[in-house]
């Protein structure tokens, strides 16, 4: 799941406290998921069990303790094995795509093609179902915006794939 490699990526950046985290990922990719409470602190309790993550207490004068997080050596595989772990399910979800996409430099080339070409495959498929549904037009203005809005969408995803396929060829 994204949100798990969003505070692993976070945490490889330095030493940080639990809101600080919550900040940065709503800065980083705020526009494309939300992340709350009852998400990150059970993440980062069970990341200190599995031992991807160390915590320390910040003891602060006049405010409240804080809980530093910090990335162990099995915290930074668990990031790559993640950024790697792509399938089928996931290539469908545009968020898990992206959020791929926007650590690439933490895979090799092969298997950011292999992401690509998942997402690619993914979107050939939900194009075709798009095309048929449109075939089967019934009068209703709105259901065929949503469908061209769809399609056009789709198109420039797959282009912009294709540009990005081609950079890693090229690296």
């Amino acid at each position: 799941m994204y949100i798990e490699l969003l505070i692993l990526i976070q945490i490889e950046k330095g030493p940080r406290h639990g809101y600080e985290i919550k900040k940065q990922i709503q800065h980083d990719i705020g526009y494309l998921t939300d992340i709350n409470h009852n998400m990150l602190y059970p993440t980062l309790r069970r990341f200190a069990e599995e031992g991807l993550v160390t915590k320390r207490l910040n003891e602060q004068a006049g405010r409240p303790n804080q809980t530093i997080y910090e990335l162990t050596k099995l915290g930074e595989k668990k990031i790559t094995e993640l950024v790697n772990r792509f399938s089928e399910k996931e290539a469908k979800s545009q968020v898990e795509f992206l959020i791929r996409v926007s650590l690439f430099h933490h895979i090799t080339a092969e298997n950011r093609l292999r992401i690509l070409s998942l997402r690619r495959q993914q979107l050939d498929t939900l194009e075709a179902d798009l095309l048929q549904r449109q075939e089967q037009r019934e009068p209703d203005t709105f259901r065929e915006e949503v469908l061209n809005l769809s399609l056009a969408q789709i198109t420039g995803e797959k282009m912009w794939i294709d540009q990005l396929m081609g950079q890693v060829k090229g690296e």
